[in-house]
C-alpha cells in the first residue's frame, strides 16, 4: 500500500513571533500529493462519500490543561468553527471516545485526538505545541482503511491530532497559558488538508495567537477543497503569470488585497488578503475571492517566511526552493 504521511507542527516560536513583530501577508497553502507514477500534484482532501469521517477523542489529560471548559467542548467548538464556514460543505462528526494513548498505536479507522500521547516529535522539540499527522493515498484503488479503496490521489484516509502533554494550556482563553481552542482550531485546519499560511490573523498562520474564528484566507482555502453546491457568498478568481524577463517565476507569492471596506462575509470572518504561490511556469489562480475591488501584489518569499516554510510545496513540483530573486510588484 502506497500512502503519503504528512506531519504539521505548531510551535511556540511562531506564536511568540506574532506578539513581537507584525508579519507580512502570505496566502493559504494546501497539502499536495504527487500521484504514483507522476503527474500534477493533487490537493489532499477527504471524500465524504467514501466512508464516514469522524474524530475520536481520548478525553484524558494531565494537569497541564486548566480551565472550566472540558477538552471535549473545546474540540467540538473548534470543529464547529470549520463546519460552519461559508462556501464550504464538510461532513464530519464526533465518533466514539478512545482510550488510545499512543499515536503509533492508532488504527487506520481512528482519527485520534490525544492529550496524553507522548510519541509525536515532542522529545525532539519541546516547543512544539501540537502535531497533526495526515495520511493520503497517492493513487486510486489503494486500501482506504475502512473496507474500501481510495478514489483519487490525495484522498485523505486518516488524521491524528496530538497535543504536547508538557505544554501549559487553558480552556478558558486569555492569560499567560496557551489557548487550547486556538491551537485546536489551527490543527483541525490541517485535519482538513490545509497547510500553513502566514496571513496576519489567519487561523492557519503558524503565528496564530488567541484566534478562534476564521479569516478570509482560511475560508478561501477550505472552499477550494470542499466547495458548497450553493455558496452563500458568490466568489470569483484572478489569474495571471509572474515573469522575470521572459521566464516564469516559481513560488512567487501573489495575493489580492481589498481596497474597500466591504464585508461580504459574516462579521465573524476576519477580512484578510487571499493569495496563492505561483506554479513552475509562473502562472497562478487566486480562488475564493468575493466581489470587491482588489490590488494584486507579487512578492518573493525572502523573509520572515522563506523557502523552508513552504518546502513541501517546492518538493511537490520537484524543486528544491521557490524563486526569490525579484522585488515586489503590484497592479
Amino acid at each position: 500500500m502506497n500512502m503519503r504521511t504528512v506531519k504539521m507542527l505548531l510551535a511556540i516560536a511562531g506564536l511568540l513571533g506574532a506578539v513581537l513583530a507584525p508579519l507580512p501577508t502570505y496566502s493559504y497553502l494546501l497539502n499536495l500529493t504527487v500521484p504514483m507514477g507522476g503527474g500534477a500534484p493533487q490537493p489532499d482532501r477527504w471524500d465524504f462519500s467514501s466512508f464516514p469521517v469522524v474524530w475520536n477523542i481520548n478525553p484524558s489529560h494531565g494537569s497541564n490543561i486548566q480551565g472550566s471548559r472540558s477538552v471535549v467542548d473545546v474540540i467540538q467548538a473548534s470543529f464547529n468553527t470549520w463546519i460552519s464556514a461559508p462556501n464550504a460543505t464538510l461532513r464530519v462528526s464526533r465518533g466514539a471516545d478512545s482510550s488510545i494513548s499512543s499515536e503509533n498505536a492508532s488504527p487506520s479507522n481512528v482519527n485520534l485526538i490525544c492529550f496524553v500521547c507522548s510519541d509525536a516529535d515532542f522529545t525532539k522539540d519541546a516547543q512544539t505545541l501540537a502535531v497533526t499527522i495526515t495520511t493520503a493515498a497517492d493513487a486510486r484503488g489503494e486500501p482506504d482503511g475502512h473496507g474500501g479503496t481510495t478514489r483519487f490521489a490525495g484522498q485523505l484516509i486518516k488524521a491524528d491530532i496530538i497535543f504536547n502533554p508538557q505544554t501549559q494550556y487553558t480552556t478558558d482563553g486569555g492569560g499567560s497559558l496557551q489557548d487550547l481552542q486556538t491551537v485546536a482550531t489551527h490543527e483541525i485546519g490541517h485535519f482538513f488538508g490545509l497547510a500553513h499560511s502566514a496571513v496576519v490573523r489567519a487561523v492557519m498562520s503558524p503565528a496564530a495567537s488567541n484566534l478562534r474564528t476564521l479569516a478570509y484566507d482560511d475560508v478561501a482555502g477550505l472552499s477550494v477543497l470542499y466547495p458548497a453546491a450553493s455558496p452563500q457568498v458568490p466568489t470569483g478568481a484572478i489569474s495571471g503569470t509572474v515573469r522575470l524577463a521572459s521566464a516564469g517565476v516559481f513560488g512567487a507569492h501573489v495575493y489580492a488585497q481589498s481596497v474597500t471596506m466591504a464585508l461580504p462575509f459574516a462579521s465573524t470572518i476576519r477580512k484578510t488578503p487571499i493569495g496563492i504561490l505561483t506554479r513552475p511556469d509562473g502562472s497562478y489562480t487566486i480562488q475564493g475571492l468575493p466581489a470587491d475591488s482588489y490590488v494584486v501584489i507579487a512578492e518573493p518569499l525572502d523573509g520572515p517566511v522563506e523557502n523552508d516554510d513552504v518546502k513541501g510545496y517546492s518538493q511537490a513540483f520537484g524543486r528544491t526552493a521557490v524563486q526569490a530573486n525579484f522585488t515586489t510588484r503590484w497592479h
